[in-house]
């Protein structure tokens, strides 16, 4: 017998002589179910998959969660650039929360009559209880050195947690007769 003889006859084709079950349209059953529960899969798997990309991308165009927009700082209004947004201006934009700039820090300024006399007058500001220090800059616009580039000290008492006890301060201070000023460093 030849092999298109075998494979022409189903009763030939299985080697333990049992024939073979075929469905009417001529594919086995075991095959059948192999293709139906794969295809099953495939749908499946992309139907979840279609679901979670749409979920993604409906929540990349939503402005910000109602959770974290009640959380969020306020938003401080910054000036608009002439011109057209583009799209990735409007995502940042979206996004992206400018922070205020801290509140200057509150302190006392008080004259400062040189180095030697600066240094004693600290020392007893801090015996007082009064938080003193030195700063220095320089001051003029030409060449180190030169008589117009001079250093600048100061005396600041603080910094001071609100103007409520930066003024406490400065009637103390005044009722031991220093004059100082305020001013935000």
């Amino acid at each position: 017998m030849s092999t298109t003889q075998c494979a022409a006859d189903p009763d030939l084709a299985d080697p333990l002589g049992e024939p073979a079950q075929r469905d009417p349209q001529g594919a086995s059953r075991p095959r059948n179910s192999v293709l139906v529960g794969s295809a099953a899969t495939i749908t499946i798997g992309l139907a979840l998959a279609s679901w979670y990309v749409g979920a993604r991308i409906v929540q990349a165009n939503e402005s910000a969660p109602v959770s974290a927009a009640a959380e969020a700082p306020p938003k401080v209004a910054t000036p608009v650039p002439a011109g057209p947004s583009t799209p990735e201006a409007a995502m940042a934009e979206a996004f992206w929360y400018t922070v205020p700039p801290p509140p200057p820090q509150l302190f006392l300024q008080v004259a400062s009559l040189g180095s030697r006399q600066d240094a004693s007058f600290v020392q007893w500001l801090e015996a007082k209880g009064y938080p003193a220090r030195i700063t220095k800059s320089r001051t003029g616009a030409s060449a180190p050195g030169s008589a117009a580039d001079q250093e600048e000290s100061r005396i600041l008492i603080g910094p001071f947690a609100g103007p409520a006890s930066l003024k406490k301060a400065e009637r103390k201070l005044q009722s031991a007769g220093v004059l100082a000023i305020e001013t935000t460093n």
